[in-house]
């Protein structure tokens, strides 16, 4: 039900947008990343650096290759962690949490932990390629999905409009029934 929603032609303008607009896009989710960086950043600073400095670890020491270093991947561990548990748990990140968004199967069933693996690590791992113009793919969807998104059947929505929607639905179904 979360991937065809019913148009109602006979609805005036707003509530006919709202029942039909719930998908969040491209700037609401944007700026929602921008403060998970922020969080991020945060943790890594809270949680790495007392640490290398506890056992001292050099972070910039690596592996086969610079990008491998102690820090990297460290950093790494915590950013898909953070995504990962943060939608699992909440169906939200701290930054669409603030933004009122959530992500949701487009089954409109409960989120399954493979969904949540697929979009947070392997999708989000995709879309970070191309210094992350993959991200852009929510531009040009009908649905705002991102290719993380289309990979797990999710999609990101504002979860005010949602509620403002199933009260309208709701009310549409009480009026068509008497």
């Amino acid at each position: 039900m979360m991937n065809e929603r019913v148009i109602y032609p006979s609805l005036e303008g707003y509530e006919r947008d709202v029942i039909n607009s719930t998908h969040a896009g491209f700037g609401s989710r944007l700026v929602a990343y921008l403060v998970d960086g922020i969080v991020i950043g945060s943790l890594k600073n809270i949680l790495l650096n007392p640490l290398a400095n506890l056992f001292n670890w050099d972070l910039s020491q690596y592996f086969l290759a610079p990008i491998f270093s102690i820090g990297n991947m460290a950093t790494a561990l915590i950013y898909f962690l953070y995504f990962i548990l943060m939608t699992w748990f909440f169906r939200a990140t701290l930054g669409k949490m603030l933004m009122g968004l959530k992500v949701v199967s487009t089954t409109g069933a409960k989120l399954t932990f493979l969904q949540v693996l697929t979009r947070e690590w392997f999708g989000r791992y995709i879309s970070g390629f191309l210094w992350s113009l993959l991200y852009l793919v929510v531009l040009f969807n009908p649905k705002k999905q991102g290719i993380h998104d289309m990979l797990s059947d999710t999609v990101v929505i504002h979860e005010r409009q949602e509620r403002l929607r199933d009260r309208l639905e709701s009310g549409m179904k009480q009026n068509n029934s008497l």
